[in-house]
């Protein structure tokens, strides 16, 4: 009996590799699509830049990360990273540990800064995620995402967005109303949105949650999981460590990572959230382009 049980382990190990190499191999596959601002010959580099943007007339701050390893005229990826409820840009940017990894493989990250909010009876600095019209801070990553293009290259087909708390809840609801520019989200320690959610076309997702987060408790997590994964059509599931929805729509996965941690970041997720970006760029030829808000 021993036989047939290592062979079928064999088996799925082997098909998890191909799957794994299949997906980026695909991703290599999709050609850069260059910014304006690739015409570009000079950039501002810097590790901590504090930048403001004005939105229908109010400043918005963000912290603007551009290491030394991405060279002008050449499109390199763009992360946004949203911070979590009463935090700041400058927290988010010390705690997620992005900017070590951009450093090494040469993407540009950007850390918006929230506005006062209202959520769970308190007052504090972040994202709306009960409203879709007039939502200021949609408005404010529509012009930050136009003006970043325009003054760095910008590989158009690698935008990417993760956040922690209401920061994930925020990236949730950026896959929902934005998946024609973000290629992929990775929502850490946030739960489901209130707000209708369809988005145009099949998105990759990515979620950790902790098991022991009282502020969020993991059921929600578990159902933004089902309901990414019903909006993907995926119908094939396996556990690498996480656990895996695949055979979705268009090629894309949901992934889920829950542990035993509380309302923290998890030290894996970083690199975590990384490779999984890499291997899920905006197709070339989204379903439904242009249909950002569903």
């Amino acid at each position: 009996m021993s036989k047939p049980c290592n062979a079928s382990i064999a088996l799925v190990a082997a098909l998890v590799i191909a799957g794994g190499v299949s997906r980026t191999a695909r991703a290599a596959e999709v050609p850069a699509r260059p910014s304006a601002g690739c015409s570009v010959a000079t950039i501002e580099h810097g590790r901590e830049l504090h930048r403001t943007i004005a939105v229908n007339g109010t400043p918005r701050a963000y912290i603007l990360d551009v290491p030394d390893s991405v060279p002008a005229q050449h499109a390199a990826p763009l992360v946004f990273d949203f911070h979590g409820f009463g935090h700041s840009a400058a927290g988010v940017w010390k705690v997620s540990k992005f900017k070590d990894v951009a450093a090494r493989d040469g993407f540009i990250t950007v850390y918006p800064d929230g506005l006062p909010v209202h959520l769970m009876e308190h007052d504090g600095a972040g994202w709306e995620i009960l409203s879709i019209d007039g939502n200021r801070d949609l408005a404010l990553v529509t012009q930050l995402l136009d003006q970043l293009e325009r003054t760095y290259c910008i590989d158009r087909a690698r935008i990417f967005t993760t956040g922690f708390s209401n920061g994930a809840f925020f990236s949730n609801l950026l896959g929902c109303v934005m998946a024609d520019r973000f290629a992929a989200i990775a929502p850490v320690s946030g739960g489901t949105l209130t707000v209708p959610c369809n988005p145009s076309r099949p998105v990759p997702v990515l979620i950790h949650h902790g098991r022991k987060d009282v502020r969020v408790p993991v059921a929600q997590a578990r159902q933004a999981r089902d309901a990414w994964v019903e909006r993907d059509g995926c119908h094939e599931h396996v556990t690498e460590v996480c656990d895996w929805y695949r055979g979705c729509r268009d090629g894309v996965e949901v992934g889920y990572c829950e542990d035993d941690g509380e309302h923290s970041w998890p030290l894996p997720a970083t690199e975590r959230i990384w490779e999984f970006f890499k291997k899920h760029p905006l197709p070339s030829s989204p379903s439904a382009p242009g249909r950002g808000q569903g």
